[in-house]
């Protein structure tokens, strides 16, 4: 890997650093910092940007997943419920990602990190919004799974904004094991959605393969660093984190759009978001 080519090894250390620490930490996949190094500084489409991080973040998310484990409880039942959903929404977003230009897409991924973050910040601590069990828990959990899946696939950032929060508000589970849930889910999601865009094209395995071994002992580092923080901190440390990669994301893309929108959106294949 040239660093012309793909930004060098020192730039594949920090992302896979970054992505893994930050994945392990709040129970995500990290992608929310490996996309914007890889499309940013190693010059990496945005599309297979998103398909690369997947690939990754399914590495870190299992070495995390492992760690967090032995360290918290994790509900079992819960997880193979959002397996179901997220394999399905991650598949189809995959699919789906790859149709959009890929500056709009991620235009997309900057709106929606600011969204969680501000809900984050704004509200310390609400009732869930169902008390229910069994078979109405497992249909919430699979839309829960579903919808994560989907994020997931079509913007390669793992899905734990959607599956960490959703969790917490929607079924009242506690923040640290719907981190530990999430991380449990990533791991197939991201898997499949990875896949997926590996049979379309958008996956650089070489870029991969530099960024995976500093992925996966970070991921192990996060983990273990989350099990130290309560879950006030965690919220807000996911908040503060995602607004400023939003801003940037949106920022940026915005400002390259304005610069050349016919040919952002005519020839996305060619951009370098």
């Amino acid at each position: 890997m040239t660093r012309k080519g793909r930004g060098g090894a020192a730039t594949a250390l920090v992302t896979g650093v970054g992505g893994g620490l930050l994945g392990g930490v709040l129970g995500g996949g990290g992608g929310a910092v490996m996309i914007p190094l890889m499309t940013g500084v190693m010059k990496l489409r945005q599309h297979v940007a998103h398909g690369t991080s997947l690939v990754i973040i399914t590495f870190s998310a299992l070495a995390g997943a492992i760690t967090y484990s032995l360290q918290e409880s994790v509900d079992l039942r819960l997880v193979v419920i959002l397996v179901v959903g997220s394999a399905v929404g991650a598949y189809l977003g995959a699919r789906a990602g790859t149709l959009l230009p890929g500056l709009r897409l991620r235009q997309i991924l900057g709106l929606f990190l600011i969204a969680v973050a501000l809900r984050l910040l704004l509200i310390h601590s609400v009732e869930p919004l169902f008390t229910v069990s069994g078979g109405r828990e497992a249909l919430i959990g699979a839309a829960i799974g579903l919808i994560g899946g989907l994020a997931s696939g079509a913007l390669g950032v793992g899905g734990g904004s959607i599956f960490v929060p959703a969790l917490v508000l929607l079924l009242g589970v506690g923040q640290h094991e719907a981190q530990g849930i999430s991380i449990w889910v990533i791991v197939f999601s991201s898997a499949i959605g990875g896949f997926a865009h590996y049979r379309l094209g958008t996956v650089d395995l070489a870029a991969a393969k530099w960024i995976v071994p500093a992925a996966v002992p970070a991921g192990v580092a996060g983990s273990l660093v989350a099990t130290l923080l309560n879950p006030r901190q965690l919220q807000l440390l996911f908040a503060v984190i995602l607004v400023c990669l939003g801003l940037q994301m949106l920022v940026t893309a915005s400002r390259r759009l304005r610069q050349g929108p016919r040919r952002a959106i005519l020839a996305p294949e060619i951009e370098r978001a």
